[in-house]
C-alpha cells in the first residue's frame, strides 16, 4: 500500500508538474495572442490610414481636375465671346463710317450703295448678336452644370454684343 500511496503522490505530483506546465503555456499562448492583436490591430489602423490618405489625395486630384477643367471651359467660352464682340466692334465702326459716308454723299447712286452696304453691315451685326447670345445663354446652363460661375464680361464688349448683364 504504501507503494501504491508513492506511486499515487508520484502521479499527483506529476499532474501538478503537468498542470504548472500547462498553466505555462496558456501563458505563454495568451501572450502570443496579445501580442498578435496588437499587432493587428496596428496593422489595421495603419491600412486605415493609408486608406484615408489615399481617397484624400483622390478627392482632390478629382477636385482640381474639376476645377481646371471648370476654368478651361470658362475661359474658352469667355474668349469665344471676345472674338463674337472684336467682330461686332468691328462691324459697328463700318456702320458709322458707312453711316457718315452716305449722309456726306450727294449723289442717289452712291448713297443707295451706301444704304446697301450698311444693310449688308446691319445684318452681320444681327447675326454676331444673334449667335453670341445664343452662346451666352448655353454658355451660362453649361459654366452652372459644371458647378462653375459665370466669367465677368467688360461693359464693352457687353455693349458690343447688346448683351444685358447677367452678373
Amino acid at each position: 500500500m504504501l507503494m501504491h500511496a508513492l506511486g499515487a503522490a508520484a502521479h499527483i505530483a506529476g499532474t501538478k508538474a503537468q498542470v504548472e506546465h500547462g498553466r505555462t503555456k496558456l501563458r505563454a499562448l495568451e501572450q502570443e495572442l496579445a501580442h498578435r492583436e496588437r499587432t493587428l490591430e496596428t496593422q489595421l489602423y495603419h491600412e486605415e490610414t493609408m486608406f484615408q490618405l489615399k481617397a484624400g489625395l483622390m478627392r482632390d486630384l478629382i477636385k482640381a481636375l474639376i476645377e481646371q477643367r471648370v476654368d478651361a471651359v470658362t475661359q474658352g467660352f469667355k474668349d469665344t465671346l471676345g472674338m463674337y464682340a472684336e467682330q461686332s466692334r468691328h462691324y459697328m465702326a463700318q456702320q458709322e463710317r458707312y453711316a457718315d459716308a452716305e449722309i456726306k454723299a450727294t449723289e442717289p447712286l452712291e448713297r443707295a450703295n451706301l444704304r446697301t452696304r450698311l444693310s449688308d453691315i446691319d445684318l452681320h451685326l444681327t447675326s454676331i448678336r444673334s449667335d453670341a447670345m445664343a452662346l451666352y445663354r448655353e454658355m451660362t446652363k453649361v459654366i452652372l452644370l459644371i458647378g462653375g460661375t459665370m466669367p465677368s464680361m467688360s461693359n464693352q464688349d457687353q455693349q458690343a454684343l447688346a448683351l444685358v448683364s447677367r452678373q
